[in-house]
């Protein structure tokens, strides 16, 4: 089924949300081939600073696994 529906999937984002070379999960199109695209929400200052310390959180579990 190729519906276009959006979900949750954990992708490698390259500048979307202002992060670069990162696997985190964010709301996508999903289509019958895979992520057809990255949807970017529009985030409070506090929802972005929740996100970075996420994404600052996994890049530094990232890096003690050698990653």
């Amino acid at each position: 089924c190729d519906t276009k529906k959006i979900f949750p999937c954990s992708t490698l984002l390259e500048g979307e949300y202002g992060l670069n070379d990162l696997c985190i999960g964010v709301p996508v199109v999903l289509g019958k081939n895979g992520i057809e695209s990255i949807v970017e929400m529009n985030l409070s200052a506090a929802e972005k600073a929740h996100m970075v310390a996420s994404a600052t959180g996994v890049s530094k579990t990232n890096s003690l696994l050698e990653l």
